[in-house]
């Protein structure tokens, strides 16, 4: 009877311990990761973000002060990110809608070098503006996982902060934003 046991142990693992690891595994993120960044963006709501710049192609900060009078949404991404990579596709069909409602959307890399940032840029065929953030701006905004949508006012206020990859963010900025 014991042998049998232990012998079936290994089916037993391979059919019910990955699934148990993989529930696991997505608790502890949700509890770890994704609830304090939640309460810490949410705690940002309000915050003028105005004041604080990113870099353009040539190498100048640009103050995102520039962009107030319409809405803004600025999208965190990096070229090394998968999920970014499935969520630009998504924003470059948006885009041609948003500009129909007077929304601004901006491109914000995190960190990386512009001899990265150009030949991505040029593979996806990303049509609207693209930025550099150095940090500043993600690190005051607590932008821990890309891809993040920041939506800002016109007035230049934080709305919200949206974590993760959403296959329906094309909607999501089209018809809730």
């Amino acid at each position: 009877m014991i042998q049998q046991v232990l012998r079936s142990a290994p089916k037993f693992f391979w059919k019910y311990g990955i699934v148990l690891a993989l529930t696991g595994f997505i608790a502890y993120q949700l509890a770890f990761t994704w609830v304090p960044l939640w309460i810490n963006a949410s705690r940002l709501t309000g915050t003028d973000v105005s004041d604080f710049t990113v870099e353009n192609e040539q190498g100048q900060r640009i103050s995102l002060r520039e962009f107030r009078g319409a809405p803004l949404i600025l999208n965190f991404w990096a070229t090394w990110c998968t999920p970014c990579r499935f969520e630009i596709p998504e924003l470059i069909k948006a885009y041609p809608t948003l500009q129909e409602q007077g929304k601004q959307l901006l491109g914000i890399n995190l960190r990386e070098p512009w001899s990265a940032i150009r030949p991505y840029r040029e593979e996806m065929e990303i049509p609207y503006p693209v930025f550099k953030d150095n940090g500043t701006l993600s690190d005051a905004l607590g932008i821990g996982v890309i891809p993040a949508l920041v939506i800002v006012d016109a007035d230049g206020k934080l709305q919200r902060i949206v974590f993760g990859f959403r296959p329906w963010v094309r909607w999501y900025l089209k018809w809730w934003l």
